[in-house]
């Protein structure tokens, strides 16, 4: 019998990865947005719009950071069109514009090709399966976790956007620990950010594994005095390294 019942991924960088350029990305996402409200009949500028826009979304991810809350993109939308006197309009409409920013975002995601099948096997190998992302959208997370054929392996799909704490907050990993009603102790995360997903398993109680397969040169500022309990190099080591761990508890449990 498993000793590490739960195992929690994150999303990008982790099962599936940007094939475009960051900057570039932010920046056809506002064109688009702005785009689609000048057709809609919203009087924007639109490249100052556009911009606005990108900056309103930057200042507001370092407040969230700070204060490990999320700030949605939905928020930052409605409170850039209040400042420019468009009020009240439809939520319909509203999810169309954000969805409009994302569009160009999403189609760039791609999950990396062995994800599905390290998902299958942890899951045959007893383990339950559950994500938790750091996002601004929760509608963008979940067509992802669709697109990447990932929901039939998990038991949940949350993002900071769905339940309104960011990682490192240990209540957005205690939402998944309440579903499956394990330990912390029994449960590991796994991601690409020491001072995100690392810490975060730490502040939860949980085990930590950097999936460090994909890192950004600059993926963790600040986060170099967080240590893993463990580190998987590629998608497919993170089943020695789960058994690893898993003996590891096992050993534990025989010293009680």
């Amino acid at each position: 019998m498993n000793s590490i019942k739960g195992i929690i991924f994150d999303l990008g960088n982790t099962l599936m990865y940007m094939g475009h350029e960051w900057g570039a990305v932010l920046a056809q996402g506002g064109s688009d947005l702005a785009e689609f409200l000048v057709e809609k009949g919203i009087d924007v500028e639109p490249r100052q719009f556009a911009d606005d826009f990108i900056s309103l979304r930057r200042s507001l991810r370092a407040k969230a950071i700070e204060e490990q809350v999320e700030y949605t993109a939905d928020y930052a939308l409605t409170t850039l069109l209040a400042q420019l006197g468009h009020e009240n309009l439809s939520e319909s409409l509203l999810r169309e514009a954000v969805d409009a920013s994302f569009a160009f975002e999403e189609s760039h995601w791609q999950p990396y090709p062995e994800a599905e099948a390290i998902l299958r096997e942890l899951s045959e190998r007893g383990h339950r399966l559950a994500l938790i992302s750091n996002a601004t959208d929760d509608p963008l997370i979940q067509r992802l976790v669709d697109k990447g054929g990932f929901r039939k392996w998990l038991d949940a799909s949350l993002s900071s956007a769905g339940v309104g704490l960011r990682k490192p907050h240990p209540g957005i990993f205690q939402t998944v620990l309440d579903q499956w009603g394990f330990s912390p102790a029994r449960v590991v995360m796994i991601g690409d950010t020491l001072r995100f997903d690392i810490l975060g398993a730490r502040n939860a109680g949980l085990k930590g594994v950097l999936a460090a397969w994909d890192l950004y040169p600059d993926y963790d500022a600040e986060g170099d005095h967080i240590e893993p309990d463990a580190r998987a190099d590629t998608l497919s080591q993170l089943i020695e390294v789960i058994a690893m761990l898993d003996k590891q508890a096992s050993g534990a449990e025989g010293t009680l």
